[in-house]
């Protein structure tokens, strides 16, 4: 049975952390580690704050082990890339030549030219990583007359 007792400095310092801390996620894990160490049992905390006990007691393991450091590490690694540098690149000079109004577009003309499936959160994530933003189209009236608005802007 692990002990999972702080002592005062150690509470004091995590407090201090909880205050700082910017990120939810962050504020969090100290949170189960401060009461962890306060005398709360595992699934007590893992209850209030709504997670698995032993992620809780993996908190505090990773702050024992590593510190707040460890603690506040987050090991989520992104997933492989489904298109290549040269795929990207060639997509790239298609969205500069082509409009298209909606990620899914986008994702539809990617699966119909290198049959690789995105959903269209994943093709908007990949447009934000080559740089393009959203823009909503705007209205340009149809039947516009170049030289009646021409005058109109002369007087």
């Amino acid at each position: 049975m692990l002990n999972f007792q702080l002592d005062k400095q150690e509470l004091a310092k995590l407090r201090a952390a909880h205050r700082r801390a910017k990120n939810a996620r962050e504020a969090y894990r100290i949170n189960a580690v401060i009461l962890l160490g306060d005398g709360w049992k595992a699934a007590e905390i893992a209850n209030a704050l709504l997670i698995d006990p032993d992620t809780v007691r993996t908190y505090f393991k990773r702050y024992k082990k590593g510190g707040l450091e460890a603690l506040l590490r987050m090991n989520y690694v992104g997933s492989e890339a489904l298109l290549n540098s040269a795929q990207l690149v060639e997509l790239d000079i298609h969205l500069q030549n082509n409009l298209h109004l909606t990620a899914e577009s986008v994702a539809r003309c990617v699966k119909e030219r290198w049959d690789v499936c995105y959903a269209p959160s994943g093709m908007a994530a990949l447009l934000r990583r080559l740089g393009y933003v959203y823009k909503k189209p705007r209205l340009i009236p149809g039947k516009a007359n170049a030289a009646a608005q021409k005058e109109f802007l002369e007087q």
